[in-house]
């Protein structure tokens, strides 16, 4: 499932490549995949217009139509937006198609079919609807011991909980953790101080250095990540012990239970 880093990468090639080119046409495969308005309204409010800024909150890119409106990008499991030259290399489970008038095209493919498009002229407004708390990287030293002493639970389902902290999921969750040395199933009421800040500097470096590495395990395997590993009979980067895996609120979680405390 992308998460921030993800998103963030997207978010980079959107705003590089992306903007200030007219839409000539879309074409809307999969009507399911927008909520909240007609296929007419998508189409209206796309056509004849530009992307002129790419934003993103979490997991939600939001794309700024020149026309006022805001396109907001949900991934679910398996979503993404990929710019190609023509339809001859058109990606497969294409749901929305884009073209540009320069002649480029933007697709929004969705294999699994759980993500979805949505238009608002209210980027924060529709956040709030959705539940969806402050971004990951916006918190403060400060601001993330309030959270987890606030919040019950393991320490993998309050960093997980897009309500209170939104981008992070099931696999840099395991990152960050990993990093800062913590086991996923602590408790958050039994981590001291040290603790919870060596989650904050982990959330803030692992973040920052996946997007660096555009979100791209194949350029993490070289170094101390436990992502490229995060499978049977995988070794930790740093002290070679095999991993373990647990599942912490219904989800399989990966750990080194030499490193992580």
């Amino acid at each position: 499932m992308p998460e921030l880093p993800d998103i963030e990468v997207t978010r980079r090639r959107m705003a590089e490549h992306a903007l200030a080119r007219e839409i000539a046409a879309i074409e809307l495969r999969d009507p399911e995949r927008l909520r909240g308005a007609r296929p007419a309204d998508l189409e209206a409010a796309l056509t004849g217009y530009s992307f002129t800024a790419a934003r993103r909150h979490g997991k939600v890119l939001a794309l700024t139509v020149s026309c006022g409106w805001k396109l907001a990008v949900h991934f679910g499991m398996t979503g993404a937006l990929i710019l190609h030259a023509s339809d001859g290399d058109e990606p497969a489970h294409t749901h929305l198609a884009c073209r540009f008038a320069d002649g480029g095209r933007l697709a929004y493919v969705d294999t699994r079919r759980l993500g979805w498009l949505e238009l608002t002229d209210d980027v924060p407004r529709y956040l709030k609807t959705l539940d969806i708390g402050p971004d990951a990287l916006s918190f403060t030293r400060e601001g993330f011991r309030v959270f987890v002493g606030d919040k019950g639970g393991t320490i993998k389902s309050a960093i997980m909980d897009q309500r209170r902290i939104a981008g992070i999921g099931n696999v840099y969750s395991d990152e960050i953790l990993f990093r800062a040395g913590v086991r996923p199933d602590r408790a958050t009421g039994e981590l001291d101080g040290d603790a919870v800040d060596a989650v904050f500097d982990a959330l803030h470096a692992v973040l920052t250095e996946a997007v660096a590495l555009d979100a791209d395990p194949a350029r993490m395997a070289e170094g101390a990540w436990l992502l490229p590993r995060r499978d049977a009979g995988g070794t930790c980067p740093r002290c070679g012990t095999e991993l373990t895996s647990i599942t912490v609120s219904g989800r399989t979680s990966w750990l080194c239970p030499q490193c992580q405390a």
